[in-house]
């Protein structure tokens, strides 16, 4: 018979909270702003034997202040003793190597940490989230961390199971906000976290064409963050459950895979204008020592680095005749321990463009459209100096870097 439609109704059996009465033209309402606050849209459908069914949406509105300069997200864990063969990071390490890194950010203090543990694993609210311009999220590979609120629920899986996270750092960059998000991406880790356990097995492409021809995922994961923010096509690990197709090249760590260093992209034009990235990361001597687990001399380790996730592999994409987006712009390659490895030469960090162009609505200080950056690895295992010139270029980038 028809709809009505009403905001914060306090009595729906009230004709007068309603802002309509029941009409079959009521098929939209019209638009309508509030700053902040939690709101609730109503919506009445009455058929024609008299039957009402009432839906209710709760919205919760979030001003974006964004008036402070960088917040670091600690979602990265360790214990807080030595580890003798520096295969981790000991916690107290870790933190100083970050609160360094985060102390050349002007303006920048202890109270712009947010570290999970302290906070039982929640990630932070986005009232928080909504008081920076710029963020630095350091995860872990463990699937009870905070960076698992970018896992993505398809929708054929909606209601299934319970209530899906919200993942606001998609909204967050398109308000203008800068990331910097990096840690230990394999097994779990990295942007494999968007997918449901299930569907990590790699290589693993996000990419469904209307042609229909088939991905290895359900094909709503082209609206994750990880294809539509990130501009990722194909996942791939070094290590990681891998698949065993009839046309998977030869995947061996020890022998092939293991990443020796990291070369800057000699191609990507976007990645070119960004002058003083070094030429390339290497390891960092106090992890190359002869016991050390990714010293190439140790026979019990791999050979290599491999704490990594690979981005759009070609062996993989030239398969599925697939390549990658527009906006796909590679930072970083690594360089496996034989030039014969299939993942030779892949992608591993990337400068992330999609939304460059918005200017943050700042209620303070000073805000500048700028690109955001994402690696697929943890900085912390490699050279102190190339670090520190990759930490200049993402702060200049974003014009938070403090005069020293």
């Amino acid at each position: 018979m028809g709809y009505r439609y009403g905001w914060d109704i306090v009595n729906p059996d009230e004709p007068e909270d309603w802002d309509v009465p029941i009409h079959p033209g009521n098929l939209s309402a019209p638009e309508i702003s509030y700053s902040m606050g939690v709101h609730t849209f109503w919506i009445e459908a009455v058929d024609h034997a008299n039957n009402s069914t009432i839906g209710r949406i709760e919205i919760t509105f979030v001003p974006f202040s964004m008036e402070r300069n960088l917040l670091w997200v600690d979602d990265f864990y360790s214990i807080d003793q030595p580890i003798p063969d520096r295969s981790h990071p000991p916690e107290y390490e870790h933190d100083a190597f970050w609160m360094d890194i985060c102390g050349r950010a002007a303006g920048w203090t202890v109270g712009d940490l947010y570290d999970c543990i302290e906070h039982n694993l929640e990630p932070p609210d986005l009232e928080l989230i909504g008081s920076y311009k710029n963020i630095i999220w350091t995860f872990s590979s463990h699937t009870n961390c905070c960076w698992q609120i970018v896992r993505f629920t398809p929708e054929d899986q909606v209601g299934t199971q319970h209530q899906p996270t919200v993942n606001y750092l998609p909204a967050f960059l398109e308000k203008g906000g800068h990331l910097w998000t990096l840690g230990r991406s394999e097994r779990a880790g990295g942007l494999a976290a968007v997918l449901h356990p299930e569907d990590q097995l790699f290589p693993v492409s996000l990419d469904y064409r209307q042609t229909g021809e088939p991905c290895d995922v359900d094909p709503d994961y082209i609206h994750s963050m990880a294809y539509e923010d990130y501009c990722v096509t194909m996942l791939d690990k070094i290590k990681a459950v891998l698949r065993e197709d009839a046309d998977m090249p030869n995947r061996k760590v020890s022998f092939y895979d293991a990443m020796t260093f990291a070369e800057r992209d000699a191609i990507d034009p976007v990645t070119a204008e960004l002058t003083g990235l070094p030429e390339r990361l290497d390891l960092w001597e106090e992890v190359l020592c002869e016991h050390c687990y990714f010293s190439p001399n140790n026979p019990y380790g791999p050979g290599g680095f491999t704490y990594v996730e690979i981005y759009d592999p070609q062996y993989r994409m030239e398969t599925k005749f697939l390549n990658s987006q527009d906006c796909f712009h590679p930072l970083y390659r690594m360089r496996s321990r034989s030039t014969l490895s299939a993942v030779d030469n892949t992608a591993i960090a990337l400068c992330l463009t999609k939304y460059e162009d918005v200017v943050p609505q700042v209620t303070a200080g000073i805000a500048v459209p700028a690109r955001s950056f994402h690696f697929g690895f943890p900085l912390w295992f490699f050279d102190r100096t190339q670090v520190d010139a990759v930490v200049d270029v993402v702060f200049d980038e974003w014009q938070i870097r403090a005069v020293r």
